[in-house]
């Protein structure tokens, strides 16, 4: 008829080891062993009575979250005795008697601190025999339904962790997720325990055998039922409520059983525990076993601290939110939508990308580098090819400029040196020729002036070639003669200003930023239509800035014209110098180009 064990939480054996003869060693010890001695007088003692077995679920659960709770949080060591009252099967009137003389005998030295039973049977037989056994011991009751709690002959000082199993909810639940059910099989046992919750059942679902039919399966036994269940017609469902022992007298294990009938069932099978969630039920609201335990510890707590009470203390609670096995969902077809707000789904397989997740990133991760590698050498290639059709485009003009500017000096010296040369040679041989010596004088100083004329002429032409003003006089003399011979030539006012310059400033800076004034002022001359331009040179950054200003119309885009000659050679040739250009230009303000050179060696 029963089974108990006792397992003890909280005492450990101490073991110190010191000098021999050492007084504070002796001190420490007999400390020590005092403070051992105390806390195995505190030691409490705990009965745990099971009515179907330690291992029978869903009693199991919380008897295993209860122990485990309870010696976390009591202050002191528990010591747990449990003894098994197998109430699967008939108990005759012996088997009692023999029971509660084993239980004196156990306890025969002093009564347990605490007795905890679990379920309804349990419960029943030890406040019936509680006279006989320990009548002064505080009593906690836990898993046991509030319907039986009524039934009971609880005293003052019992406890009571109670849950309220509402079995028309469970019905509710089977029609929510299968509307179209027609017939519900209800898996019931056959022990005393069983007809009562059998009889309840029955009570409580009458109110639906106007919407489905109710199939009670109580009379077979559990080869019967897995037989009952392959065979259910189209559009059923199955409620597992209770199964200690069938109709053939065999106890049965209840995940085991639940086990057995999901193996061969054409039908979802819908409980009401936790620990059946996971084990082939479809789910929905359900008592958890888990937080009884937890429940049953805190009420033991509170005996064991105050064991008197005005009147029995009864702890009531109802079922969880709902919870669903993603398995049976898909399994059966069952649409997800249908379930309740703010239910919970649990075992659903990880997606492929769940499952895959590191690898899956990883191989984004690496597509979309070789992508940006990829799309950066499509752009160079671009950029690269572009940049050579500028190149060949910028060396065909540069060619053709050169040419122009080749067949300009040829067509300038023919038609201009040369013709002149010839005109004075033609003088001169007249001149020669008459003896007239008025006429000689009026000759030379024609001839005279025509050379002087061309002597200006070949030496302008000489200076827009090579301006040797800059290798005479210096980089800022050169700036002057260049701004006062535009403004002499153009409408223009050319204003030059320079502050600070060095008196030798080396060839390369002084011929490049010479040139860039030249290209930058016959732009103005060419497109601004500017009436006014600011020439400035001043130091900067260990170099030279030159700055031209215009006040003319401008223009949108600087930088539009990438292929523009006159601004391809200035950028060009502060670049050979290790220098920067900057233009920019707004309409209807002007333009300005800044050009700034290193300077190495000047002084």
């Amino acid at each position: 008829m029963f089974r108990d064990d006792e397992v003890k939480f909280g005492v450990m054996p101490i073991s110190l080891r010191g000098p021999r003869g050492s007084a504070a060693f002796l001190c420490t010890l007999v400390a020590i062993f005092f403070a051992a001695g105390a806390q195995a007088a505190v030691t409490k003692r705990v009965l745990l009575l099971h009515s179907f077995g330690r291992e029978i679920a869903p009693f199991d659960t919380t008897a295993a979250v209860f122990r485990t709770d309870l010696a976390k949080r009591s202050p002191g060591p528990i010591a747990f005795t449990e003894a098994n009252l197998d109430f699967a099967r008939s108990v005759n009137e012996d088997e009692r008697m023999a029971f509660l003389a084993y239980m004196r005998a156990r306890f025969a030295g002093s009564p347990p601190d605490a007795v905890v039973t679990i379920g309804g049977p349990a419960a029943r037989f030890y406040l019936e025999h509680r006279a006989d056994l320990f009548p002064g011991t505080p009593v906690v009751i836990g898993a046991i339904d509030e319907r039986v709690v009524q039934q009971l002959p609880l005293q003052a000082p019992d406890k009571v962790v109670a849950v309220r199993t509402r079995i028309p909810q469970l019905m509710e639940n089977i029609l929510t997720l299968l509307p179209e059910t027609q017939t519900v099989a209800l898996v019931v046992g056959a022990s005393d325990l069983e007809r009562y919750w059998l009889g309840e059942a029955k009570r409580e679902l009458a109110p639906f055998a106007d919407r489905v039919r109710l199939e009670w399966l109580n009379g077979l036994s559990l080869v019967q039922m897995q037989e009952r269940v392959a065979h259910l017609p189209a559009h059923s469902a199955i409620l597992y409520l209770i199964l200690v022992t069938d109709a053939a007298g065999v106890p049965h294990e209840r995940l085991s059983a639940l086990a057995s009938l999901h193996a061969v069932a054409n039908a979802p099978i819908f409980g009401l525990y936790e620990a059946e969630l996971g084990s082939g039920v479809v789910g929905g609201p359900y008592m958890s076993q888990s937080k009884a335990g937890e429940r049953l510890a805190t009420a033991v707590l509170d005996a064991l601290g105050t064991p008197d009470g005005a009147v029995p203390r009864i702890d009531v609670s109802g079922f969880d939110s709902p919870v669903y096995d993603w398995r049976e969902l898909d399994r059966w077809r069952i649409d997800p939508a249908r379930l309740p707000a703010g239910s919970e789904t649990r075992y659903r397989p990880p997606t492929a990308f769940e499952d895959h997740r590191t690898a899956i990133v990883l191989t984004a991760a690496i597509l979309l580098v070789q992508a940006a590698l990829i799309t950066g050498l499509l752009v160079q290639r671009h950029r690269r090819r572009r940049a050579e059709q500028e190149a060949r485009h910028l060396g065909g003009r540069i060619l053709t400029a050169q040419e122009d500017e080749r067949r300009r000096l040829a067509r300038e010296m023919h038609d201009d040196v040369t013709q002149r040369l010839a005109v004075l040679a033609i003088d001169a041989g007249v001149m020669q020729g008459t003896g007239d010596p008025t006429s000689k004088r009026e000759a030379l100083e024609t001839i005279r002036e025509r050379l002087v004329g061309l002597s200006e002429d070949v030496h302008a032409l000489s200076y827009r070639l090579h301006p040797s003003v800059i290798e005479d006089l210096g980089l800022v003399a050169a700036l002057k003669v260049e701004c006062n011979r535009v403004a002499r030539q153009e409408p223009i006012v050319v204003e030059f200003e320079s502050d600070g310059i060095p008196k030798k400033v080396p060839m390369n800076a002084a011929t490049c930023l010479f040139r860039i004034a030249q290209e930058a002022l016959r732009n103005v001359i060419r497109h601004a239509r500017a009436a006014e331009v600011r020439v400035t040179l001043r130091p900067r950054d260990g170099g030279l800035e030159l700055a031209i200003r215009d006040d003319g119309q401008g223009f949108t885009d600087p930088e539009g014209d990438r292929t523009s000659l006159g601004l391809v050679s200035m950028r060009e040739r502060v670049r050979l110098v290790g220098g920067a250009l900057d233009l920019t230009s707004q309409p209807g303000v002007g333009t300005a180009v800044v050009a700034w050179v290193p300077l190495q060696g000047a002084a």
